[in-house]
């Protein structure tokens, strides 16, 4: 361990205690077996609970597996999760990268045993589960157990407007636990590292946890991609071989630079009624956009030169990235940004916001645009689609897989020789 174990705090550990007495009776709790070997522990709560699917669940089941793939004999990689209701117990990764409890039938859990040498790695983003397992956490790092998180961006707590009043919350909470119990943080870039490094030192005293950075891996394949194509799919393709297909890709919410974008096009759409340009946006529904999902769903384009896709598999998704002439990622912030290198991977010109991460991830390989003003952006997109400016192949064969960001991992958490 690199620093002295805390404690948690009493009453909050005293109310997840209470809590876990009175909700025992739902769950029947096998008999705790004995690890025989030195324990990964892999927390992939949310992907057990609820798999929303999003890009922290890609990587959290892309690293899973490709983790379990790396373990040697002497290393148990173990998938677990925890809830308010109960402490950590065993998860089962299966061959289709479904993670689920690995009590046979319902409410049956398996709880998890530790030893000293074992290592915790909160792989999930579980910022509203791990304050009520705080006291395991400590007790583990009391009796030797390594405690790591891998941490994707602070960006509720940098821009707590473009998020609903509790996601803020929860985050500063969890950077709470990670203040007091983090042996090692591994950042997904060097702009969340920075920024990590600043938020816990500003809050409380003490020392702050080891951060490190890994880097995230570009093909898709190796993430347990999920499948299904839809029937309208023929459409789909004629549409992509008809058009100049711009391709944004994620949740439409604030900081996404989805309006921009979107002004900007209609804008181009308005001054050449003949273009061929179009636009296609793969995301689900999220907040505090409203009024762009109804302006999405309405507009005369709509089925035309704009369409929104919100429920895309990953087959569908690679599928899409080598038939659209270019990507756009006009995100204010981002804690990475797996869909631009994903892109990349399938030699697909990028354009992005011209902000540190995307510099940091794409360097000369991305295109970049500073103004997004209508007529600024409009006419950006234009010259980018005209340049044609697909990445090389060898561009395309360098870049990180999934095995390269296991491995990185694996040698910072000291699971491996350096």
């Amino acid at each position: 361990m690199t620093q002295a174990a805390a404690s948690a705090p009493v009453f909050p550990a005293l109310r997840t205690a209470i809590r876990r007495h009175a909700k025992a009776a739902k769950f029947r709790f096998e008999p705790p077996r004995d690890p025989h070997s030195r324990q990964l522990l892999v927390d992939v709560s949310v992907v057990v609970l609820e798999d929303v699917r999003t890009g922290i669940q890609r990587v959290v089941r892309a690293l899973l597996g490709q983790l379990a793939a790396a373990a040697g004999p002497d290393l148990i990689v173990q998938p677990v999760f925890a809830s308010r209701n109960h402490g950590y117990c065993h998860a089962l990764l299966a061959t289709d990268g479904r993670v689920t409890n690995a009590g046979m039938a319902e409410g049956v859990l398996q709880p998890v045993v530790t030893q000293s040498g074992d290592v915790f790695l909160g792989l999930d983003l579980a910022a509203h589960i791990v304050p009520h397992v705080e006291a395991d956490l400590a007790r583990w790092r009391r009796n030797g157990v390594t405690i790591s998180f891998l941490v994707y961006d602070l960006l509720p707590v940098l821009q707590p407007n473009w998020f609903p009043p509790q996601t803020a919350r929860k985050i500063d909470r969890w950077l709470r636990v990670l203040k007091r119990q983090a042996d090692h943080c591994i950042c997904i870039s060097e702009v969340v590292a920075t920024d990590l490094a600043r938020e816990l030192a500003a809050r409380g005293s003490g020392p702050v946890p080891k951060i490190t950075t890994i880097p995230l891996g570009s093909d898709l394949a190796a993430s347990y991609p999920s499948q299904g194509l839809p029937q309208d799919i023929a459409f789909l393709r004629k549409w992509m071989q008809d058009y100049r297909v711009i391709l944004a890709v994620g949740t439409i919410e604030p900081r996404k630079g989805y309006q921009q974008l979107l002004d900007a096009l209609i804008r181009h759409w308005n001054q050449a009624p003949d273009s061929n340009i179009a636009l296609l946006i793969v995301g689900r529904p999220g907040w505090k956009t409203d009024k762009l999902q109804a302006q999405l769903r309405t507009h005369e384009e709509q089925g035309k030169r704009l369409l929104w896709l919100d429920g895309v598999s990953d087959e569908l998704l690679a599928e899409i990235y080598q038939g659209v002439a270019g990507l756009v990622a006009a995100s204010h912030a981002e804690g990475f940004g797996l869909p631009l290198i994903e892109a990349l991977a399938y030699r697909v010109p990028v354009l992005a916001r011209d902000i540190m991460v995307f510099r940091e991830i794409g360097g000369t390989h991305f295109d970049y645009f500073a103004d997004d003003a209508p007529e600024a952006l409009g006419d950006r997109l234009e010259g980018w689609l005209d340049a044609k400016r697909a990445p090389s192949a060898d561009t395309a064969a360098a870049l990180p897989r999934w095995a390269d960001s296991a491995e990185t991992l694996m040698r910072d958490l000291k699971l491996v020789a350096a």
